[in-house]
């Protein structure tokens, strides 16, 4: 777990993971600062809340200043909004984190802890990678996250930095927002909800790892408090839960009550047909395993949605 007390600087900490992470390391009694675009500042329940830009170097070196410790959960793309413009992965992805790292040598021995991907950086070779297999990203997005992981590579060898590299596989849990070609599950959730039919591509047989949110936080902070056997480490994050997409459509209907209807269309040749990345490694050096289970996890997720759209929409009401 990350040290008690310690100071550690989430980056990105409005976002669906950044936001849980902050939750929980505030629980953990760690001193707290969250940089965010969408932030607002302020001290709220032992987390100071900074709003600004990663590329704000004034900024980022007055909280660096403060942590010891980073988590970089900062994300601009998905794999679908920089599918036909890679230059997007450049200017949202790595140019803030190259921003970070520039200030590495005015800052000694600062732990980052970076979140990668399980499931678009091994390509076709997705099935029971592990961290030391070749990376094959078929997509910018997963490119991006190659390249990051490179970018950090470099900060540690040139600095006196360490790094710890997560590669989580398919993310699901109670905050996520549902986004085209991304996130699968609140987007079933909200066919289970409305009512229309969820595009499947191909036969539904494309198997996934599914991983829940708090489950990943757990790793973050195990990775940030342990004893790191080298200054780069490289874990793959998965829960050992597979599912095929008409499996996982089932698994949201029986969590929600609900019927979703379905709507196949062609098969898509940027599909892997299976993503379960190895999680041997942080089981036996962090002692990290997943402790939610696909149906629990997917009844939580589910009893947020419900409770989120009750509200909203009890707000609209005249």
């Amino acid at each position: 777990m990350a040290t008690r007390h310690s100071s550690v600087l989430v980056l990105g900490s409005a976002g669906f993971v950044g936001a849980r992470l902050c939750q929980q390391l505030a629980a953990d009694s760690c001193k707290v600062h969250a940089l965010g675009r969408s932030e607002t500042h302020g001290l709220r329940n032992g987390i100071n809340h900074v709003r600004g830009s990663i590329e704000d170097r004034q900024l980022l070196r007055a909280v660096l200043a403060e942590c010891e410790k980073v988590v970089y959960c900062a994300a601009m793309t998905t794999p679908g909004t920089s599918a036909t413009d890679p230059a997007l992965e450049v200017v949202g992805n790595l140019l803030p984190l190259a921003r970070l790292l520039e200030l590495a040598p005015e800052f000694d021995k600062r732990h980052i802890v970076y979140l990668s991907s399980g499931g678009a950086i091994y390509g076709d070779g997705s099935e029971c990678a592990s961290e030391s297999d070749a990376l094959r990203p078929r997509s910018y997005y997963g490119a991006g996250k190659a390249a990051a992981e490179a970018m950090l590579s470099a900060c540690v060898a040139s600095s006196s930095w360490s790094a710890t590299i997560l590669r989580p596989s398919n993310l699901y849990g109670p905050g996520q927002p549902a986004s085209k070609g991304f996130a699968i599950v609140p987007t079933l959730f909200e066919r289970a909800s409305d009512g229309q039919p969820f595009q499947i591509w191909g036969d539904g047989s494309i198997i996934r790892d599914y991983l829940y949110l708090d489950d990943l936080v757990d790793a973050i902070t195990r990775s940030m408090g342990s004893a790191q056997t080298s200054r780069l480490t490289v874990y793959n994050v998965a829960s050992r839960q597979t599912a095929s997409i008409l499996e996982l459509i089932s698994a949201c209907e029986h969590a929600s009550g609900r019927t979703i209807q379905r709507e196949y269309k062609p098969a898509r040749s940027v599909d892997v047909a299976r993503i379960a990345p190895e999680p041997g490694l942080v089981e036996s050096e962090l002692g990290w395993t997943a402790r939610t289970d696909l149906a629990a996890g997917l009844r939580n997720t589910w009893a947020w949605f419900t409770q989120t759209h009750e509200s909203c929409h009890s707000s609209l009401d005249p």
